[in-house]
């Protein structure tokens, strides 16, 4: 697995990944202070308190809070833009990779906007029903790192890795492969995980979590043709 990583994470620093990085960075940046422009004219229009010198203020409070609410859940923002452009991730990764085996099955764009929903939403819930066990790791050091790991790890990979077997193999048949793979697929969503939790470095979690997958995926193909 390190090996599919290093290879995924050289790729993109390719000008066609680098490409999509930015257009996800600019769309993300551009949504998150749109709602935050948002705030600030409906606030300013409908004044909600009623009181001359604080509704001057409100709106200005109100904008900036949405923003910064944005910029606080910025990573999770750009992992539904980014899934906007999953066809193009795995398009160029195959094309370099895997000319032979390019998926022709086109999932559709609400699909993939879904795909991206379902992790964030699924994940807070998990991370919800989590709680009373990451309570538990204060008392056993390092307990809460791996169910935290483990439990996303578990989403992401189940998720990523369905939505890019569906390209080459039809549902049944994509879920049958991942449940086979099911220890390893586990484990590289665990790994997209922590490269998720580094500041910064999380901005090109889409890339490399549709880049690693794929890349396991044509892996995992070509073991069971053997």
């Amino acid at each position: 697995m390190l090996k599919i990583a290093l290879i995924t994470i050289a790729q993109i620093f390719e000008p066609s990944l680098r490409q999509i990085f930015a257009k996800s960075l600019l769309i993300s940046l551009v949504s998150i202070m749109a709602c935050g422009l948002l705030a600030w004219v409906l606030l300013g229009k409908f004044g909600l308190l009623g009181f001359g010198f604080l509704d001057t203020f409100l709106p200005w409070i109100g904008g900036a809070l949405i923003a910064l609410i944005g910029f606080v859940f910025f990573p999770s923002t750009i992992m539904v833009i980014g899934s906007l452009f999953s066809d193009e991730i795995i398009a160029s990764i195959e094309e370099k990779h895997y000319p032979n085996n390019i998926g022709t099955n086109r999932v559709p764009v609400l699909t993939s906007i879904r795909t991206g929903l379902t992790l964030i939403i699924i994940a807070t819930i998990i991370n919800i029903c989590l709680l009373p066990f990451y309570a538990l790791g204060m008392l056993l050091p390092g307990l809460s790192f791996v169910i935290y790991y483990l439990g996303n790890g578990y989403l992401i990979g189940r998720e990523l890795f369905e939505n890019i077997a569906q390209r080459h193999l039809p549902v049944n048949e994509a879920r049958k492969l991942r449940k086979r793979y099911f220890l390893k697929i586990l484990l590289g969503g665990g790994l997209i995980t922590f490269v998720a939790t580094i500041p910064f470095i999380n901005l090109a979690t889409p890339l490399f979590g549709i880049g690693f997958m794929a890349h396991l995926y044509h892996k995992f193909h070509s073991e069971t043709r053997k």
